[in-house]
């Protein structure tokens, strides 16, 4: 069982940490949104940069926050003072792995409901844990972070370029899937099934490598050792490396800095390629769609 959150990682190289928690000066987003045509959406939410990933503002048990949106946190969480200050008393114990392996504890606040806009969602579970000690001392203050759990059972499209997330209609979704190219998608439901993740097949000469899509993960590709040579990199360096490899399709993941450390999944890919792209998860069905 393993939790897979970009947020729960202590990085084992300093210059993974580096690469990972630098401040970028994020450009305003364009002016002109993609269209989803004539059919609509359930909400459309707005996204906020922070630091080199994104966020939303939200409301849960009637307290406003500002949470990161990380895609490949498995399970939304919140900082032990948000939880109090809810009135949330922490209990029980989740457990999950790290990414690089490491073993995380955490307890938990229960049948929680998160307000965004107009839309109300049901938070079953989320684990209580203080993001901000991930973070330089200077960072803005985070309330936690929304993970794909919040949308189990929905379809979802995170317009990274125009930062918005888009909560689909059945009709707005098959409107929009009819324009993108789907990718293979493996869906994780760690933690006896209260995480939620997903990964994306990558073509290699040996088969599929599955690599999670991580908005969390701000600066860098990560690839397991094991599978680092099939992608076109070298294992044994531990400083940054270029990466260019194929997702198929005419799609590439094509970043300037890459890592290969010992990982307990295939890999992560993370924000220098998903800020170009619009991904669309139908999180019910596991099915992928990607289109820069």
């Amino acid at each position: 069982m393993r939790l897979s959150s970009s947020l729960f990682r202590r990085l084992a190289s300093a210059s993974l940490l580096v690469a990972l928690s630098g401040v970028l000066n994020v450009a305003a987003p364009p002016a002109a949104a993609v269209d989803t045509g004539a059919a609509r959406p359930t909400a459309v939410f707005t996204l906020e940069p922070y630091r080199k990933s994104i966020a939303l503002r939200a409301v849960i048990a009637g307290r406003p926050g500002l949470f990161a949106f990380d895609t490949a946190g498995g399970l939304s969480l919140l900082t032990p003072q948000f939880a109090d200050a809810i009135g949330c008393k922490p209990w029980g114990r989740l457990v999950g792995f790290q990414m690089m392996g490491d073993k995380i504890q955490t307890p938990q606040c229960t049948d929680l409901s998160v307000s965004i806009d107009a839309q109300r969602l049901p938070l079953p579970t989320a684990a209580v844990f203080d993001v901000m000690t991930l973070f330089p001392p200077d960072a803005p203050r985070l309330d936690g972070s929304l993970a794909l759990d919040l949308f189990a059972g929905q379809a979802i499209t995170i317009d990274f370029p125009a930062r918005r997330l888009i909560v689909e209609s059945a009709e707005s979704l098959r409107e929009r899937t009819g324009k993108a190219t789907e990718f293979p998608a493996r869906v994780s439901r760690e933690m006896q099934g209260r995480a939620l993740a997903v990964s994306i097949g990558v073509p290699s000469a040996q088969g599929l490598v599955w690599m999670e899509l991580d908005s969390g993960n701000g600066g860098t590709v990560l690839v397991s050792k094991p599978y680092a040579a099939l992608l076109g990199l070298d294992p044994e360096k531990t400083a940054p490396q270029p990466a260019d490899f194929a997702l198929g399709h005419g799609l590439r993941v094509a970043v300037p800095a890459a890592f290969t450390p010992e990982m307990i999944i295939d890999g992560n890919i993370g924000m220098p390629f998903l800020k170009d792209h619009v991904v669309t998860l139908d999180l019910a069905a596991g099915r992928l769609w990607l289109s820069r």
